[in-house]
């Protein structure tokens, strides 16, 4: 696994949720669309979910070695 420092996880995570955000406006700003009109808008920004959640879950499990460590 890679070991990033955890300035560059944090800004990576910022980076994720600010494409989530952006995401999520322009599905509010046009409305649900139904049918495979949905999956496309839907499917725009899941990488960033994901991204998001790995970083997450990163920062949060070398959180928790560090915490254990001392």
């Amino acid at each position: 696994m890679i070991k990033l420092n955890y300035k560059i996880q944090f800004a990576l995570l910022v980076i994720c949720l600010f494409f989530i955000g952006l995401g999520i406006y322009e599905t509010a700003d046009e409305g649900l669309k139904s049918g495979k009109e949905l999956f496309w808008q839907i499917s725009a920004f899941v990488p960033f979910i994901f991204s998001a959640i790995i970083f997450g879950s990163n920062l949060y499990s070398s959180q928790m070695k560090k915490s254990r460590a001392k």
